[in-house]
């Protein structure tokens, strides 16, 4: 394998979603790097059989673990190629465990666990997530506005 290595933008974002950038997937490992205005998400996801990792590298958020009790079925989807888009209606989540990070962060769920992460300060989040590369069970939640 070929030694990679690529730089995150940093720059302000004024779009009107979160931009995924994905830098980096093996059979081991996939890697993507997120830019987040003010008020953006990761939407909460969970991956059954893989760790997921977030470091932040520029600006302030929430990283939201939910650790009691995993987020309604009927307000989650799981991506697919015959369901890419037609995600359910949005809807309030269970209240998640929360956690400030900024610069040098590192938030870190096991398997199993739903999280996400919220750009809760005034400025641009800039954060790279990592998990290992078996997503074959891995779903995504609707936030409500």
């Amino acid at each position: 394998m070929t030694l990679r290595t690529f730089t995150v933008p940093t720059e302000p974002c004024a779009d009107s979603v979160a931009r995924k950038l994905g830098v980096f997937a093996s059979d081991r490992m996939q890697a993507a790097a997120w830019r987040l205005a003010p008020g953006q998400d990761i939407s909460a996801r969970m991956h059954p059989r893989a760790d997921g990792l977030v470091v932040v590298l520029a600006g302030r958020g929430e990283f939201q673990v939910f650790e009691t009790a995993e987020p309604d079925p009927a307000g989650c989807y799981v991506p697919s190629a015959h369901y890419p888009l037609d995600a359910p209606p949005k809807r309030p989540l269970p209240e998640p465990g929360r956690h400030e990070i900024g610069p040098g962060s590192v938030g870190v769920a096991p398997a199993g666990l739903y999280y996400g992460l919220v750009n809760t300060g005034d400025e641009v989040l800039v954060a790279v997530t990592v998990t290992a590369s078996d997503t074959s069970g891995t779903s995504w939640t609707v936030r409500a506005s």
